[in-house]
């Protein structure tokens, strides 16, 4: 579930800079926070679905949904798990492809990470949009081809997402807004907050 999670937000990261047709939306979030709720299903034997909600800027990220929250000040991730009363604090490592288990290293790097294959024009949960189909740069990695959905205001509607499992993944993105900056501390996390029951786990 939280190698789910890290992919869904990754998968949301990836709007926030692109190439070719993403290029100008891209600019848009230079210098602003985007925030935005999200729901999505995935195909598979074992079926999933969950709803959340993003606060992003630059390689800066609150995520709540599911259960978890995850806070990241683009060099630390705080993981809370409020099901399970758990706390995981790790180090965000530059570099490599491990894009899943550090999903705020596509902000700005999706055009390392992906390739444009094609563009059309299509809907998306009811909306006229511009698909655009990318595939990744580097073979190997769980995705196999990754369509990002834009309105004609350059908004994010959602993706497809096909992995090598098999697996399709649907995100649809919803009320996303670009407001002014945050400061630092809006993505950091005070373990200090948490309850006494809470395990909390520090692997830096």
């Amino acid at each position: 579930m939280k190698r789910l999670t890290a992919l869904l937000l990754m998968l949301l990261c990836i709007a926030a800079a692109g190439q070719n047709v993403v290029t100008d939306f891209a600019k848009t979030l230079s210098g602003a926070c985007a925030s935005f709720g999200y729901t999505y299903s995935m195909s598979g034997q074992v079926p999933l679905s969950g709803s959340g909600t993003i606060l992003l800027q630059d390689d800066a990220f609150v995520m709540k949904g599911d259960g978890l929250e995850v806070y990241c000040d683009g060099t630390t991730r705080w993981t809370v798990d409020t099901a399970a009363e758990e706390c995981y604090i790790e180090d965000v490592q530059e570099g490599g492809l491990d894009y899943e288990a550090n999903p705020a290293l596509l902000v700005g790097a999706v055009d390392k990470a992906f390739k444009l294959k094609k563009t059309v024009s299509t809907t998306f949960n009811g909306q006229k949009v511009t698909q655009a189909v990318l595939e990744p740069a580097t073979k190997g990695g769980n995705i196999t081809e990754l369509s990002l959905m834009l309105t004609a205001a350059k908004k994010p509607a959602g993706l497809l997402v096909n992995t090598s499992d098999g697996n399709v993944i649907t995100v649809t993105v919803k009320d996303f807004t670009l407001n002014s900056p945050n400061s630092g501390n809006a993505f950091s996390f005070d373990t200090k907050k948490l309850s006494k029951s809470y395990f909390i786990t520090d692997l830096r």
